[in-house]
């Protein structure tokens, strides 16, 4: 049975505690009163790598915004709490729903486990429990899988009703489900100013048009582009920039959108709708490259306030893209950086090692392509089979995933047996790349360039700190997070799941969930 480990009998209590009370204040009002029934929305602490911990990265976490939103429509009161940096009020909740992505799976699971112990009812959401709703049921009362928007006022009256149980699967709806800015940007205005960094976030889509084998974004929230009204998106820039985070008069917001560029034509319309709208400000986004093949595009988006484009060049090797279903061009990113510097807009570019085409010597080989290209900052991670993905169905079906502990799917483990390399000299390849990227004189030389190009203060400043962060953060460590045992059932299940095509993915696992004979789950006493 799936498990948080015990390991040794004294370290379990430290642990829970750790995760329970290693913060800093309550955070987070009840915005309705009297005889409202109180909801805690949870995002359980990171306890390792990742980055969010680099400066300029540090978002709050949308999908708990979004359901304090719906929740006040139906009128809950809410407390949103980021265990990053909250404590965990004192007051017992009528409900509690945690976020769980795969890497805080452990933390979530004993959190849960901790308010199911004494009397609060929980449920869980997220990409995980999606692929997994059989193993999050044995630590939660009830599961939503895939998007909320459409089911989430359907658990609340459940658990308002004291019926709540099972999966509740969400759909693939519009955006106009979605709930506004305004109807949780309230909740942030007491965070410390640097708390988030950004803070400032939309979503503006869902969705992706590719079918990259390792992601699981096309699982969750479908093929292709569900997107916002692009004067819609504009009114919500002009409430962020009424009642979020400024510094003086720079106002800058991150879209948190999967590809900003998987309708280029949506790309376009929102940018004409920012210049139009007259509104001064600078944003991020992530996007694939192929936006920078078309240069009237470029020049558009810049004149709309792009600063930067974090975008998912994955590998220098075609036949390595090849490998993981990914279009990019490696001979063209060199050009297509080059455009985006002429107007300004920074890359920071994600790279991923371990692909079965990848031998020794791709770490040193990427660094000196990256560097070269003028990348501006680089994100390097190792190939993680991902629960729901097609890279966990081959691997699993292959025999060659050798740890099930969730809390190192955090994309700097080796889960894995690589292909043409071990996993030691993976791992230590990862942190190779990063000192080599990092190191002094290339830090220097890109912040020569970055002075040259004229940015803004604080783009300019934000990139420079951003490079010290991942020189600095990005090192082997250790992590306080608790380990986790997958039930062999699960696995069973998860490979199934895994194995379907995208658009079907969160079907099957709720399917097979329901065609076990039986889906125990480890009893929670209530001490209340």
């Amino acid at each position: 049975m799936g498990a948080v480990a015990d390991g040794d009998a004294a370290r379990p209590a430290a642990r829970e505690r750790s995760i329970l009370t290693s913060v800093t204040r309550p955070y987070g009002l009840p915005l309705a009163g009297g005889d409202a029934p109180v909801l805690h929305l949870v995002m359980p602490p990171w306890a390792g790598l990742g980055i969010h911990r680099t400066f300029g990265h540090r978002m709050p976490p949308m999908a708990l915004l979004v359901l304090a939103a719906l929740a006040r429509r139906e009128g809950w009161a809410v407390r949103y709490v980021d265990l990053n940096s909250d404590a965990l009020p004192s007051e017992a909740p009528d409900l509690v729903g945690i976020s769980v992505w795969t890497m805080l799976a452990p933390q979530a699971y004993q959190l849960a486990d901790d308010y199911r112990r004494r009397g609060v009812p929980v449920v869980l959401g997220g990409v995980h429990p999606s692929m997994l709703p059989g193993e999050a049921l044995r630590h939660a009362d009830a599961v939503v899988t895939g998007e909320a928007e459409s089911v989430f006022a359907r658990v609340l009256a459940d658990a308002a009703g004291g019926r709540m149980s099972g999966v509740y699967q969400g759909s693939w709806d519009q955006m106009a489900v979605v709930p506004r800015v305004h109807e949780w940007t309230d909740l942030l205005e007491t965070a410390p100013t640097f708390r988030y960094l950004p803070r400032n976030t939309l979503q503006t889509t869902r969705g992706c048009r590719f079918n990259c084998d390792f992601c699981s974004v096309i699982r969750i929230n479908g093929r292709g582009s569900r997107h916002r009204h692009p004067d819609e998106v504009v009114e919500e820039l002009r409430v962020l920039r009424r009642r979020g985070q400024r510094f003086g008069p720079f106002f800058h917001v991150t879209f948190l959108d999967d590809d900003l560029a998987a309708d280029l034509e949506f790309t376009a319309a929102l940018s004409e709708a920012i210049v139009r709208s007259g509104l001064k400000l600078s944003w991020a986004a992530q996007a694939s490259i192929g936006l920078a093949g078309d240069p009237a595009l470029v020049k558009l988006v810049s004149r709309a306030g792009c600063s930067v484009l974090f975008t998912g060049f994955e590998s220098i090797s075609r036949d390595t893209l090849v490998e993981c279903n990914k279009k990019n061009r490696p001979h063209l990113y060199g050009e297509l950086v080059k455009r985006l510097h002429d107007h300004k807009i920074l890359v920071e570019g994600g790279f991923i090692f371990g692909f079965d085409h990848d031998e020794a010597g791709v770490f040193e080989e990427t660094v000196e392509f990256v560097d070269a290209i003028g990348v501006d900052a680089a994100h390097f991670s190792i190939l993680t089979p991902l629960p729901g993905t097609q890279t966990f169905a081959r691997m699993a079906g292959d025999g060659r995933i050798v740890s099930y502990d969730w809390g190192e799917y955090d994309l700097y483990h080796a889960v894995f047996t690589p292909e043409r390399m071990t996993r030691a000299e993976l791992q230590d390849g990862l942190w190779r790349a990063y000192r080599g990227f990092y190191g002094g004189g290339r830090r220097w030389r890109r912040w020569r360039r970055h002075v040259g190009m004229r940015l803004h203060p604080v783009v300019g400043t934000t990139i420079t700190v951003t490079n010290h962060d991942y020189g600095r953060l990005f090192r082997p460590h250790l992590s306080t997070r608790p380990k986790y045992v997958a039930d062999p059932a699960d696995l069973e299940s998860l490979l199934v799941t895994s194995s379907a095509p995208a658009a079907q993915a969160i079907t099957t696992a709720v399917a097979m969930l329901a065609s076990r004979t039986a889906a125990p789950r480890s009893p929670v006493s209530p001490t209340r």
